[in-house]
């Protein structure tokens, strides 16, 4: 018993897209391609299905950029308030240390 052939994704689009091409008949492209009439069936489902996905995802998509840029501003204004505390807690250490350093504390 010969080994089943496992198709890449890429391979499986162009095997489904011959398909709908009507260049040529569903048994000649699964005679062509080893595969069986239900599997070429089962992908081209695959695809139909999948597609009406891309249509209906097109304003999420712009929405997920949106929500994309107001994170990475928040993640660089918090970035920017992370460095000014710690600046100011360096400057208090450092005033801390000059004061005690002048009381003979140190």
């Amino acid at each position: 018993m010969a080994a089943r052939k496992v198709y890449r994704p890429e391979e499986k689009m162009k095997i489904v897209m011959e398909g709908l091409s009507g260049t040529i008949s569903v048994s000649d492209l699964c005679r062509k391609y080893e595969i069986k009439p239900a599997r070429f069936y089962y992908w081209k489902d695959q695809v139909m299905n999948s597609a009406q996905d891309i249509f209906q995802n097109r304003g999420r998509k712009i929405d997920e950029d949106r929500i994309r840029a107001e994170k990475d501003d928040e993640i660089a204004r918090l970035k920017a308030t992370i460095a000014e505390v710690v600046q100011e807690n360096l400057e208090i250490k450092k005033k801390t240390g000059e004061r005690l350093k002048m009381r003979g504390q140190t």
